[in-house]
C-alpha cells in the first residue's frame, strides 16, 4: 500500500463471491445462497486498525471468524452513506483508497450505492487497487497450496467415479447427475458447481460442432465412439482445485488415440520443460507452439496462442477458478516462485475438443504437479 500511495484499501464480499474480503479479513459470509444485494465490507487503512461493515445476521460469526476488532454491523439495505459516515469517523474522509475496480476486480454493492459512497466523501479519491490485491494473491504460502491440493484430490477421485460409472446411453444430464454426486461423496461440502463444463461427441455432432460451451442435456446420449470431456473442480475453505479429463465410449479409434496422446504430451511439455521461475510467459508460449509444431499439427492449430485473442496456456488458481495470472504470449509476466497455475491446453478434430490440464505449483527450481497426472482417455462402457 506504500509503494502505490494508498491510504487505505477497500473490499467488498457478499452471498455469492467475496474473495478480497475473505482473503484479508478470514470471515467467509456463508456461501449456499447466491443472494447479490447484502454486501460485506473491509477497510484496511496502511496506518491504524481495520474494521468490517457486516450485514447483521453474520455479525457473529464476523466477530468468530475474522482477526479484525472493530466488527460493525447494518440492517438492510445496504448504504452507501453508512459506510461513508463509518470512514469518515476513522479519519479517511479525505483518504486516497484503493477499491476492486481493475483487472478481474468487481466491487459488490450496488452500483447506487458505491456513487453514493464517493458523493458523502467527495475529499477522498477512489483508485485502482487490483495490482495490490494480485501481488498479494498470485503468490500462494503453504496452507493455500495444500487447499489446493487437497480439492485437486477431490476432484480427481470424482472425476474417475463418473467415468468408470456412465456408459453408453447415458445422457450428457445423466453425466452432471452422477458428477454431482461423485464430488460430493469425494468430500466437496461446498456448493459443487461452479465449475463444470460436460461436452460430448454427440452434442456436438447433433448441433453441427455449434455451441460447444452449452451445458449438458438429456438428448444428447453417448454412442459408441463418441468422446466425452469434463472440466470441473472441487473449492475446500474457499480455494478450488479444477482442471479436465476425457473419456470414450468403447475402444478409441486410432485417430482419438493419437489426438489425446499429443495433448497430453503437450502438456507434460509445457509443464516438465517450459514452466520455470524467471521465465517470461511470452518465452513459454513460444516453447508451446514449439511442441505443436514436433508433432506435426498446422498452424492453425494453435495461432490463438499467438496472435489474437491470445489464449491463455495457463491461468492462476485459488480462491478463484481462474485468476490471474495469464500466460498469455502479449503480456510481460515472468514466472515467480508460489504462483499455482493450472496448465491446459487444446486442439480440435471432426468438431471434437481434444484438451488435457494439470494444477502446478512454481517452485525455486521448477514446479510441482498438484493434480493427479492425465494418464489417457478412459473407456467407457458401450
Amino acid at each position: 500500500m506504500d509503494k502505490a500511495n494508498l491510504d487505505a484499501l477497500l473490499v467488498t464480499g457478499d452471498f455469492s463471491a467475496g474473495m478480497n474480503y475473505y482473503y484479508l479479513s478470514g470471515h467467509l459470509p456463508r456461501d449456499y445462497q447466491l443472494n447479490f444485494s447484502r454486501p460485506h465490507v473491509m477497510v484496511l487503512p496502511r496506518e491504524g486498525d481495520a474494521f468490517l461493515l457486516v450485514y447483521a445476521v453474520n455479525e457473529e460469526n464476523a466477530r468468530e471468524m475474522s482477526w479484525v476488532e472493530d466488527v460493525n454491523a447494518y440492517a438492510p439495505p445496504f448504504t452507501g452513506g453508512a459506510l461513508a459516515e463509518a470512514m469518515r469517523e476513522r479519519g479517511l474522509g479525505s483518504a486516497r483508497i484503493g477499491a476492486e475496480l481493475g483487472v478481474d476486480q468487481r466491487i459488490l454493492m450496488p452500483v447506487a450505492e458505491f456513487d453514493t459512497l464517493r458523493a458523502s466523501l467527495p475529499d477522498a479519491r477512489f483508485v485502482d487497487g487490483a495490482d495490490v490485491l494480485w501481488d498479494l494473491r498470485m503468490i500462494k504460502g503453504t496452507e493455500e497450496v495444500e487447499l489446493i491440493r487437497v480439492a485437486d484430490s477431490i476432484n480427481d477421485v470424482a472425476l474417475r467415479r463418473t467415468f468408470e460409472t456412465v456408459h453408453g446411453g447415458d445422457s450428457e444430464a445423466d453425466v452432471a447427475r452422477v458428477f454431482g454426486s461423485a464430488l460430493v461423496e469425494a468430500g466437496a461440502v461446498r456448493p459443487p458447481y461452479g465449475q463444470v463444463l460436460i461436452m460430448s461427441q454427440a452434442k456436438s455432432r447433433e448441433l453441427g460442432h455449434r455451441a460447444r460451451m452449452l451445458g449438458p442435456s438429456e438428448e444428447h446420449k453417448l454412442a459408441p465412439g463418441d468422446l466425452l470431456f469434463i472440466d470441473s473442480g472441487a473449492v475446500v475453505s474457499g480455494y478450488w482445485g479444477e482442471f479436465n479429463r476425457m473419456g470414450v465410449v468403447g475402444d478409441p479409434t486410432e485417430r482419438q488415440a493419437k489426438h489425446h496422446l499429443a495433448i497430453r504430451t503437450i502438456v507434460t511439455r509445457s509443464v516438465d520443460e517450459a514452466l520455470r521461475p524467471g521465465r517470461t510467459f511470452r518465452r513459454v508460449i513460444d516453447d508451446m507452439a514449439s511442441y505443436y509444431r514436433d508433432l506435426g499439427y498446422p498452424e492453425e492449430q494453435f495461432a490463438n496462442y499467438l496472435g489474437p485473442p491470445f489464449m491463455h496456456l495457463c491461468h492462476g488458481i485459488g480462491l478463484a477458478s481462474s485468476e490471474p495470472p495469464f500466460v498469455r504470449w502479449d503480456s510481460d509476466g515472468v514466472l515467480e516462485p508460489g504462483m499455482v497455475l493450472s496448465c491446459e491446453a487444446y486442439l480440435r478434430d471432426e468438431g471434437m475438443t481434444y484438451g488435457s490440464e494439470e494444477d502446478v505449483l512454481i517452485t525455486e527450481t521448477g514446479c510441482e504437479v498438484l493434480s493427479e497426472r492425465d494418464t489417457g482417455l478412459f473407456v467407457l462402457d458401450p
